[in-house]
């Protein structure tokens, strides 16, 4: 139970695109059926004892799964073209020795999905839409010629006396040629949704690259101006208030100057974290530049000034360890409430010339107003 359990969720995964059917486990699925039709064939020409064809079939068996192994060293290119020569030989010889009545000539329809299909595959293939076109033309008079030259020869009356027998091989042929049509139509769907699925974690990664700090992980200025533009436009319109926090880290040179920059690092990422642990939902942060952040706080002066409060004491409380060593982290905030008056700009000098006159006045502390010297 548990082995279908796990094909069923591959091929559930393959469906959604979360799997890739890797170019080397597709060469075996193909060549290991094309092998067992021979395997089916060697059987049907050993009842109508024509050891020619047993023997034909034999060897081809041989070949396919000779073709797997070159496949698995990834000879793509040869391995698609021995194997499209050797289906049009099959069939053909088959075709006019036996006629169409049972059924090998159908072969010739899943011949062109399939031939397109690999040709996607094969990566190292030149002109690939060519070949497609110039091989489907190829077997189309392949099977227009087995068409137009059967009433001629009157092949299919070898098997009048075994009606039962034709009946069942031109069923099976008729079922895999479905199935190869079918089979194929899946995979180009799968590796679309794969494709696509791809592409769009590709540029879902790229929009956070564009859009985060690679260090800390918190937005970047350009994601914060385009809050800050949205933020203010809700105060204009529907009278939202919203204020901002910059903040600072005390002495941060200092720490990169006796611990080194990549303690410095650790610093920046530890306080981001402290800071965005703070935070509700509503509130937004962005690493400003440096060793600045810059929050907008969805709310009134006071209730930033309380959570820039909160912060600065949860950073006062941290230890940054760094080679054994404890590294102590404070904080200076400046807070501010955006007026429907105010340019962004302004906004955020008056919550930087808070920030400064804290910085000038002791550092580790929050300053929401507008101090005189």
């Amino acid at each position: 139970m548990s082995f279908f359990k796990n094909v069923y969720n591959y091929i559930h995964s393959l469906s959604r695109g979360e799997e890739v059917l890797s170019d080397r486990r597709k060469f075996t699925y193909i060549f290991s059926s094309f092998a067992f039709i021979h395997l089916f064939s060697v059987v049907i020409f050993s009842i109508l004892k024509n050891p020619l064809f047993v023997t034909f079939n034999v060897l081809a068996i041989f070949l396919y799964l000779g073709l797997i192994s070159l496949a698995k060293k990834k000879h793509y290119l040869m391995v698609s073209m021995i194997a499209e020569i050797e289906v049009l030989v099959s069939v053909s010889l088959i075709s006019f020795t036996y006629g169409t009545i049972i059924g090998y000539s159908f072969y010739l329809f899943a011949m062109i999905p399939t031939i397109f299909y690999i040709t996607s595959t094969v990566k190292e293939m030149k002109h690939p839409t060519v070949y497609c076109l110039v091989f489907s033309f190829i077997t189309l008079l392949c099977f227009f010629t087995i068409l137009v030259s059967e009433p001629f020869f009157s092949i299919s009356e070898t098997l009048t006396n075994r009606p039962i027998l034709t009946l069942v091989v031109r069923l099976f042929n008729a079922g895999m040629t479905f199935f190869f049509c079918i089979a194929f139509s899946l995979l180009f769907v799968w590796e679309m949704k794969s494709n696509t699925s791809q592409l769009q974690r590709r540029n879902q990664q790229l929009v956070e690259v564009s859009r985060k700090d690679p260090l800390t992980k918190l937005a970047n200025r350009r994601s914060m101006m385009e809050k800050l533009n949205l933020s203010m436009h809700y105060l204009k319109t529907e009278n939202h208030p919203f204020s901002v926090i910059l903040c600072d880290i005390d002495h941060f040179k200092k720490v990169n100057d006796v611990y080194g920059h990549d303690c410095g690092d650790k610093v920046l990422v530890t306080v981001a974290d402290s800071i965005s642990s703070q935070l509700r939902d509503t509130d937004f942060v962005c690493r400003w530049g440096g060793e600045e952040i810059l929050i907008v706080i969805d709310g009134r002066l006071q209730t930033a000034t309380a959570i820039a409060e909160r912060m600065r004491s949860n950073i006062e409380n941290t230890t940054v360890m760094h080679e054994g060593q404890r590294v102590n982290v404070t904080m200076t905030f400046g807070v501010a409430q955006a007026e429907t008056t105010y340019r962004i700009e302004d906004l955020i000098q008056l919550a930087d010339t808070r920030l400064y006159y804290g910085k000038e006045h002791g550092r580790n502390q929050v300053v929401n107003q507008d101090m005189k010297d």
